[in-house]
This record gives C-alpha cells, structure tokens and sequence, in this order.
C-alpha cells in the first residue's frame, strides 16, 4: 500500500507533464524542437525527451519531415477529429458549410494542415452526381489543393521552404506544380490574395477556392473550400462570388472556435 502510493505522485506528474507538452506542440502552430518545449514550459531535459519519445511511441507526436521538430501524431489528430465531430458544436458547424453548398450549389469542405498533408475534418457534398467524394479523415497533398496551397502561402517563408523542398513535388495532373520556384511564385500571389486556388492541379476536371478561418489571434487554423468540376466551375469568372459567401461562413466558424475554445489540430 506504501509503495502505491509513493508511486502516485511520479504517475500525476507525468501525466501533467505529457498534457502540458502535447498543449504546447498542438497550439504552437508549426513544429517545435525539445529545446522550445523545455524553455516554454519549462521542465528538466532529461524528463522532457524521456516523454516526448514515449508520446511518439504512441502516435500522438511525430517528428517534421526534416526529423528534427515535433509535431501532432496521427492518434492526436484522430482524437480532435473524433472530439470535433461529437461535439456540441459539430451540428452547428455543418449547418454553416449545408448554407455554403445551397449557395454555391457545389461541395464545401472544412480542412486543416497537418505535417505536409491537408486533412478533411468534414465534407457536405453537393446534389450534383459530378463530384469528387472525400470523407472526414481523408488526407491530399498541400501543393497541389487549395486549401493546401493557402496554408503554405501563409506560413512563414522558411517553413514553408522546408515542406516544399523536402522531398520532390509529385505531379497528379499535367497542370500541377512540379517545380518549387514556380509553386513560391503562386504561393506569392496566394499570400497576397489571402485565397487559395485549385486549377485542376490535383483531380483533372476539379477546380476550387478556399479561404482561411482565423481563430481570436487571426491565426490561420482551417481552411474552408468549395470545389466544383471545371465544366461547371470558372474561378475566374466566378471567384469573387465563392469568396464571398466563403468569407461569410468562415467568419461564422471563427466565432465557434472562439466561443468553445476548440481549434483544429495540427494547423
């Protein structure tokens, strides 16, 4: 009976500590190194990467692509994701993108990045049978979407030079960015615009726009999208009427993020 609970306080403080640690990763909003967790919580060395190690064991942190930051796990992502969708909120939320697809008439999609990867957090398709059917989980590539593409144009240039540069960009439609200084060069005008776009650079046929949801700091942590087929879908002629009613239904999702506290993982 002793030894239990001399035990007990090593228990609770580890656990304090691996919350504390997974707090400061998923709300960091890019990849943290050890050293940042040590100094920012603060917490001994040794007993910092003895956790961190055993977080990545389980899959709730893994390292960036360049092996030396942390980042979320995919057993985190599935836990907010999971929380996301059972939430008080979660009806609330799909009402708002339900109001995007009955004024555009095509699919609307609630999207965040995690690693070099967009994850589709939900998805309210359209009525039409010529669409592209992803679900809740689903993962696409960044440089080539344009939720993906608007996280990339927003983040701070040498981090975003790591993802682009970190392995080759691989081509899924003859109209994909394959070279990275073309890809900056869009990323640019991008960031200027402050809307992402999608010209049949992952699916031949598809097109999208996307516009960021910002939390109480005006940080970018979702993107929200509409995409449509390009037979039906002209973003020149039509994205100012897609950014607008985008623009209003994101402001909405800000305003839950910043009333309920939740905020999308890995963002």
């Amino acid at each position: 009976m002793e030894s239990t609970n001399a035990k007990a306080p090593k228990a609770d403080t580890l656990l304090s500590r691996s919350v504390q640690i997974l707090d400061y990763v998923a709300t960091s909003g890019r990849p943290v190194t050890v050293s940042e967790v040590v100094e920012s919580l603060p917490l001994p060395r040794p007993s910092a990467h003895r956790i961190c190690a055993t977080l990545q064991a389980m899959g709730l942190l893994v390292r960036d692509v360049n092996g030396k930051r942390l980042t979320v796990g995919p057993l985190l992502t599935r836990i907010a994701l999971a929380t996301l969708q059972a939430d008080a909120q979660a009806a609330a939320r799909r009402a708002v993108l339900r109001q995007v697809v009955a004024e555009t008439q095509e699919t609307c999609s609630l999207t965040v990045m995690e690693g070099d990867e967009l994850l589709f957090l939900d998805r309210v398709e359209s009525a039409s049978p010529l669409r592209l059917q992803l679900f809740a989980g689903s993962r696409v590539p960044l440089h080539c979407t344009s939720g993906g593409k608007l996280f990339l144009a927003l983040l701070p240039p040498a981090r975003r030079r790591q993802i682009i540069e970190a392995r080759p960009l691989r081509r899924y439609t003859p109209s994909t960015f394959t070279e990275p200084r073309a890809l900056e060069t869009e990323l640019n005008e991008i960031r200027k615009e402050r809307v992402g776009r999608d010209h049949q650079e992952y699916v031949d046929g598809l097109v999208a726009v996307a516009v960021p949801i910002l939390d109480r700091r005006r940080r970018m942590v979702a993107a929200l999208s509409v995409n449509g087929p390009a037979s039906r879908v002209d973003i020149d002629r039509d994205k100012s009427r897609y950014v607008a009613v985008l623009s209003r239904a994101a402001a909405t999702l800000g305003a839950m993020y910043a009333e309920d506290g939740a905020m999308p993982i890995g963002a």
